[in-house]
């Protein structure tokens, strides 16, 4: 996805949604400065480890409610290690208390920040996003951690009109963006997990967040992904499943029993 074919449909959404784009752009120059100053890993080498990542089969681990019974599954068959990983926000903690590193964390930093520098600091690729009311959160957060940031694989991405320093793969929510993020390199095989995207919040999603959020604005927030995710997957040319044990049906992600999954990935694998 590039800006040119995302900037309509973000456009749409903001004023769906009544949001300002002023404020999105503020929020991605805070963070694009940071980066600038920090110096962490320069951006062309990030892209470099994103596309290995994502060459492989991925798992995406979303932060619903599902995701607890999903993870135990996988770990049943221990396919879980053998996997790229990436955990959606505040689905890192759950990881996290399993001891399982993701390969790439895609955050707004909304979910437990003690968990996405536990992530960091093992060495998954961490994405920040900006978006017009987590300025305050990137500011404390980068100001906090500046050192492990500078040290290790991050990045910041936005929603608006990326530039030369932000990256932006489309995608609104952290869930959807990191699908989003699979599709635009091309994972052979996606696998989703705890993506129920119903009517009750997983209790990992927004873990750290100042800013009180509205259940019925999430709630929509969740149908625009999924209506994103029907139009875009088509986009994607590897196999896309959906392993979510609940939840709503997500188009383009067939559900299908683990076992389906573990056959095609053997099969990749060979």
């Amino acid at each position: 996805m590039n800006w040119q074919d995302w900037k309509n449909e973000y456009f749409q959404i903001m004023q769906q949604l009544g949001f300002n784009t002023e404020a999105d752009k503020r929020s991605a120059q805070l963070l694009k400065e940071f980066l600038i100053e920090l110096m962490p890993i320069k951006k062309e080498k990030i892209l470099q480890k994103l596309k290995a990542i994502l060459q492989e089969p991925v798992i995406i681990a979303g932060a619903g409610p599902s995701l607890e019974e999903d993870v135990s599954t996988l770990f049943s068959t221990e396919i879980m290690s053998n996997l790229r990983s990436i955990a959606v926000d505040g689905a890192t903690t759950f990881l996290r208390n399993e001891n399982i590193v993701p390969s790439i964390v895609v955050t707004d930093l909304d979910g437990d920040w003690k968990s996405i520098r536990w992530a960091i600091n093992n060495g998954a690729l961490t994405l920040i996003h900006a978006h017009g009311d987590n300025k305050q959160q990137i500011s404390r957060f980068i100001t906090q951690n500046s050192e492990i940031i500078s040290n290790n694989y991050v990045w910041g991405t936005t929603q608006c009109e990326p530039g030369q320093v932000l990256l932006n793969f489309g995608g609104f929510t952290d869930g959807d963006r990191a699908i989003f993020l699979a599709f635009h390199f091309q994972s052979p095989l996606i696998g989703l997990i705890g993506f129920d995207f119903g009517y009750i919040i997983g209790r990992y999603s927004t873990l750290d967040s100042p800013i009180k959020k509205s259940k019925r604005k999430k709630l929509e927030k969740f149908k625009i992904a999924r209506k994103l995710l029907a139009s875009y997957h088509s986009q994607h040319k590897g196999l896309r499943f959906n392993l979510t044990c609940q939840g709503q049906s997500i188009s383009g992600f067939p559900k299908v029993k683990l076992t389906c999954f573990i056959k095609k990935w053997s099969q990749w694998n060979k």
